[in-house]
């Protein structure tokens, strides 16, 4: 534009030296054989660009890159009919200004989905949601050059199709499995991270195309972080949040940051400065911030009556037990969105302050006399008069969970429309079954290998039994068939065994000292090396992780999606619980999204 400007004996407000030095910056780049992505900034090279070739890259649509720059500079230049036509249509639709890509209907519909549902309103457009990825799957099994040529696009279509259990192959992102493919001019930050959050949406082994693109985004995305070249602040923000702990994201805690963020003034500023209103919306913005402090102050009275329960169960007059009522209120609300599921949130925050509770008493201040004592008396499931009992402990432990077990029997009645009481009944024997063998592995200074002793810890970590208690009050009708079937029992197995290995390897010097088993201490017998133990420890819960979300994923299985989300959350939970230390023993992080998920309204605008 400066040349023609000087073509024109127009005179402009610039020094004249800082023009010169431009030029020359150009021309460098012109003859540097590093750029090999001159024909996208086709317009900004002028007569020193070879023009001839720039049609090679001519889309069905007539554009040169669904750039209307390069296209318009091409016609200047070479007089191409389709190129005009294509100029044509756009006026049309945007009258005295275009956008910087264009056609962006595909990538603006996907953009809206993920935006939506990470500002927590997503539940309120599931049918929209579905009809939008029906039309973009039908596009994409037919190669569809508006996805396949757009980086951002294809990635995001790749994990938004997957993750709702589109079967879409990692192939399509084969091109940009090594750095060197993808040109970092042209792409930007937001697209790389884009390609990292679909590296991450891997569900099986032999996926080594997204692994590759894992590596080299991780690594890229941390430079600039490092760097501080990361001009957009917020988008600074996200990819820090990102980064630190990917699969530790609960829904919850999500939202809130994803709400903070949120910039419906944001220009992506690639060519030109273009703000897309339908994306960055004003009206999303005020009806998330008054969805979450709905949910807010639901989750406030929950916790109130959370408090209520625990008193009356006598749980506070266990000397030993840590006070971790908030933190088991906080991680329910942050697994389930809805105001409206509030049995679900308490009765996972009850199972979960429950098991803690039997789990210390087992573990350190409980004989095992007395700990056999309460697996009998979950067995016998029968309230006796205070003299039967062996301790006062023993028998808070036990009436607490007697009763709570039973009011929720009795609400998942009439949820379900039959009695489950026998079912969360097992599911307690069965947990305490697996403490005993615990404990007398401990007692008996037993040997095993890891899978002996995964078959009854995965269990006790409790990720089962809470997902399975609250599944009853999430608003879906549950047959025994569903709750007994394969795909359920392995979800179970998958996510107790990420789960407890998450927690072992951040407990296991402590446990080490106590002389507890723990698996990190197993594969350290095996390896003889702490370092290889840890990292042959973390292939298999990754290894789990995929299992788990490649069956979360499918559609059309016995066991609904909103059943299949719950293992899911309660996956990224362990993430989040045991991602740098033990957030139960001593919370840092969660102290914070504590705060804000319960405790801190958001301005309404």
């Amino acid at each position: 534009m400066i040349c023609h400007a000087n073509e024109l004996d127009l005179t402009l407000p610039f020094d004249q030296d800082l023009l010169d030095s431009m030029t020359r910056i150009r021309d460098s780049e012109i003859n540097s054989e590093r750029n090999q992505n001159l024909e996208y900034f086709a317009e900004g090279l002028g007569e020193s660009f070879n023009w001839d070739n720039i049609l090679t890259h001519q889309r069905s649509n007539g554009s040169l890159f669904n750039s209307p720059a390069t296209t318009a500079a091409a016609v200047i230049h070479g007089q191409d009919n389709k190129c005009f036509e294509y100029l044509q249509s756009l006026l049309i639709i945007f009258k005295a200004w275009v956008p910087n890509t264009y056609p962006l209907d595909i990538y603006t519909r996907l953009c809206l989905i993920d935006i939506i549902q990470g500002l927590g309103i997503g539940r309120y457009f599931q049918s929209e949601f579905y009809s939008i990825l029906e039309e973009t799957y039908r596009l994409w099994q037919l190669k569809e050059e508006e996805i396949f040529a757009d980086i951002s696009c294809c990635a995001m279509a790749f994990r938004l199709l997957r993750s709702r259990g589109f079967e879409v192959s990692s192939d399509a992102l084969a091109p940009y499995a090594e750095k060197d493919h993808v040109s970092l001019q042209t792409a930007g930050v937001g697209t790389i991270l884009e390609l990292y959050r679909a590296s991450h949406i891997r569900i099986n082994e032999e996926e080594t195309t997204l692994e590759a693109i894992n590596d080299w985004t991780t690594t890229f995305l941390k430079e600039q972080l490092l760097s501080k070249t990361i001009l957009d602040k917020k988008l600074e923000k996200q990819v820090e949040y990102e980064l630190k702990n990917f699969h530790g994201i609960l829904e919850r805690v999500g939202n809130r940051q994803m709400i903070e963020l949120y910039d419906v003034d944001n220009y992506q500023i690639r060519k030109t400065a273009y703000r897309c209103p339908t994306i960055y919306n004003k009206d999303f913005l005020v009806f998330s911030r008054q969805d979450f402090n709905v949910g807010q102050a639901q989750n406030q009275k929950e916790l109130q009556e959370f408090e209520r329960w625990y008193v009356d169960c006598r749980l506070d007059t266990l000397k030993y037990a840590r006070d971790v009522k908030n933190i088991c209120h906080f991680l329910a609300s942050s697994i389930f969105a809805d105001p409206q599921l509030s049995d679900a949130r308490l009765s996972y925050a009850k199972t979960i302050l429950l098991v803690l509770c039997a789990d210390d008493f087992f573990d350190h201040y409980g004989s095992r006399e007395q700990s056999y004592e309460i697996l009998q008396l979950v067995k016998e499931w029968n309230e006796k008069s205070d003299v039967v009992y062996g301790s006062k402990e023993v028998e808070i432990i036990f009436k607490a969970v007697y009763r709570t077990v039973n009011d929720y029997a009795e609400k998942a009645y009439v949820e379900q429309g039959r009695c489950v009481k026998h079912h969360l009944i097992n599911l307690w024997v069965e947990l305490l079954t697996c403490f005993m063998k615990e404990l007398d592995s401990w007692w008996d200074e037993a040997t095993m290998n890891l899978d002996e002793y995964l078959s009854f810890s995965r269990v006790t970590i409790g990720a089962k039994i809470c997902t399975l208690t609250s599944i009853h009050f999430i608003g879906v009708r549950l047959s025994d068939d569903m709750i007994l079937s394969q795909e359920c029992t392995s979800m179970c197995m998958h996510v107790g065994i990420v789960d407890r290995l998450l927690n072992d390897i951040q407990t296991f010097k402590r446990e080490e000292k106590e002389r507890k088993l723990n698996g990190m201490s197993i594969l350290k017998e095996v390896h003889k090396d702490e370092e290889i133990a840890v990292s042959e420890m973390r292939k298999v819960v990754e290894y789990n992780r995929r299992k788990l979300f490649k069956i979360g994923y499918q559609r059309g299985t016995i066991l609904p999606k909103e059943c299949k989300d719950v293992f899911l959350e309660t996956c990224k939970m362990g993430y989040y619980v045991y991602c740098s230390g033990d957030e139960f023993t001593s919370p840092r992080q969660m102290m914070d999204d504590m705060s804000s998920l319960i405790h801190l309204p958001l301005k309404v605008i």
